[in-house]
C-alpha cells in the first residue's frame, strides 16, 4: 500500500493556510503544520509549535517529519512604510525563510516547495506586472518578500532545492482577518459603522481564495518549473471605489460608505495590473470564481459567522 504523501505547511493559522488545510483535509495526506502558537481548531494534523526564526526548532521539525511537499506561507505582512518595519520584515520573511530552506537541504524526501511571494514585490510600474519585470518594491514588506524570492532562486540554483515562487494578487474570501480591505469593509458596514476610505481610484486585482489554493496545489505537482516565478490573479483590475460600492450595495449599507474621506498613502501604488499569461499558458490554470460570485460567497460567510 502506497504511503500517504507528507505535506508541511508554515503559517497554517493564517487566511491562506486555513483555506489550504480545509481543502487538503478531505484528501489522503499526512499533514503537519509549523505555527507560533497552538491552534485548537486544527484536527488530525501534526503540530509543531515554535518560531520559524529559531533554526534549531525548524531543523528538528524537518528532520522529524521528513516532508514530501512544503507550502511556505508564514510571513510578517505589515504593509506599513515605517522604517522600523524593515528589520521586522527581514527577520521573518528572509531569515525565517533561510532557516526553512537550510533545514530542507538536510532531507532527501522533499519533492516540491511552494513559496508564497506577493505582487507587492513589483512595486510601482507603468505597465503590467510580468514575472520578468524588474522589481521595484516600495514597502518593507514588498522588499523583504523580494529578498525571500531571491533566496529561493539561489537555493534552487546552488543546492537544487525544488522551490517555486508564487506571486498572488490580493486574495479574499472566508476566514480573512480585518487587516485587509474587503473583510474590513464588510465587517464595518455590517456593524452599521462608517467605512472611511480614499477616493478609491487605485486599481487592484483580486483573486478568490479557492482559486489561489487550486493554483498552489496544481503547481506543487509539477517538477518542471523549479526556481521559477508565477503570478496568480484574475488578470483584471478593479478600482477600489467600485469594489466598495459593489459590497455596500449588496449589504444595503451604501450610506455608511464614506468614499474620499481620507487621503491616499504616501507612495500609493495607483496602477496595479497583473499578467497571468505564464500560468495560463504553461499549466492551463484560469480562475473559476468571478469577482461577483466571490463577493457573494464572502459576504455570506461573514453574515453566517458574524
Amino acid at each position: 500500500m502506497k504511503e500517504k504523501q507528507k505535506i508541511l505547511i508554515t503559517g497554517s493559522s493564517g487566511f491562506i493556510g486555513t483555506n489550504l488545510i480545509n481543502t487538503l483535509k478531505f484528501q489522503n495526506f499526512d499533514i503537519a503544520v509549523i505555527d507560533r502558537s497552538h491552534n485548537p481548531n486544527l484536527k488530525n494534523v501534526t503540530k509543531y509549535v515554535g518560531d520559524i526564526c529559531d533554526y534549531s526548532f525548524v531543523e528538528k521539525t524537518i528532520l522529524d517529519f521528513q516532508p514530501n511537499k512544503v507550502f511556505h506561507l508564514a510571513g510578517y505582512k505589515n504593509r506599513s512604510s515605517n522604517i522600523e518595519e524593515v528589520s521586522l520584515s527581514l527577520k521573518v520573511n528572509l531569515m525565517g525563510t533561510l532557516n526553512l530552506y537550510q533545514a530542507l537541504t538536510k532531507v532527501s524526501s522533499v519533492e516540491s516547495i511552494i513559496a508564497l511571494g506577493t505582487t507587492d514585490e513589483y512595486g510601482i510600474h507603468n505597465s503590467s506586472f510580468i514575472e520578468s519585470s524588474i522589481e521595484n518594491p516600495i514597502s518593507p514588506y514588498g522588499f523583504s518578500k523580494l529578498c525571500g524570492t531571491q533566496l529561493a532562486q539561489f537555493f534552487n540554483r546552488s543546492f537544487n532545492l525544488p522551490v517555486i515562487i508564487l506571486r498572488p494578487t490580493i486574495a479574499y474570501g472566508p476566514h480573512q482577518a480585518n487587516d485587509m480591505f474587503i473583510p474590513s469593509l464588510i465587517n464595518t458596514l455590517m456593524s452599521d459603522s462608517d467605512f472611511k476610505m480614499t477616493e478609491g481610484n487605485q486599481l487592484r486585482d483580486f483573486i478568490y481564495i479557492s482559486d489561489l489554493v487550486e493554483a498552489m496545489l496544481l503547481i506543487s505537482e509539477s517538477q518542471n518549473y523549479n526556481g521559477e516565478i508565477f503570478n496568480i490573479g484574475s488578470g483584471d483590475s478593479l478600482k477600489l471605489r467600485e469594489v466598495a460600492s459593489t459590497i455596500a450595495i449588496d449589504l444595503n449599507k451604501e450610506h455608511f460608505l464614506k468614499i474620499g474621506s481620507i487621503p491616499y498613502r504616501q507612495n500609493e501604488v495607483m496602477k496595479y495590473k497583473t499578467c497571468t499569461d505564464k500560468i495560463n499558458n504553461t499549466l492551463g490554470w484560469f480562475p473559476k470564481v468571478s469577482f461577483k460570485k466571490g463577493i457573494e460567497l464572502t459576504v455570506k460567510h461573514y453574515r453566517d459567522n458574524g
